[in-house]
């Protein structure tokens, strides 16, 4: 399976481990993803949140009032991880250390 993750899944995936949303009752609901996203509509981070969902790299939580919620995947974590010490590897200026 291919591993490799877009701009977006990835900062959806940083979101939420950032917010501790890592287990079924700390999850985050899409909603709140954009508020700390930013750039895209909800209707486009739920689609890559089900990608996600497929890859087990994020799981869906607790019910928030009407809306689900989701948190990373011990096996998201992981894979954010290889992405955390692949930005190790380069400085600001892309050049490797």
């Amino acid at each position: 399976m291919n591993e490799e993750l877009v701009r977006t899944q990835y900062v959806i995936m940083r979101i939420l481990r950032t917010n501790k949303a890592t287990n079924y009752i700390r999850a985050m609901t899409v909603t709140e993803i954009s508020e700390q996203e930013g750039r895209n509509k909800p209707n486009t981070l739920y689609k890559h949140i089900k990608i996600l969902q497929k890859r087990k790299l994020v799981e869906p939580g607790v019910k928030v009032e009407r809306a689900n919620s989701y948190f990373i995947s011990v096996l998201g974590l992981e894979l954010l991880k290889k992405y955390d010490d692949m930005e190790g590897d380069t400085d600001e200026n892309g050049s490797e250390h």
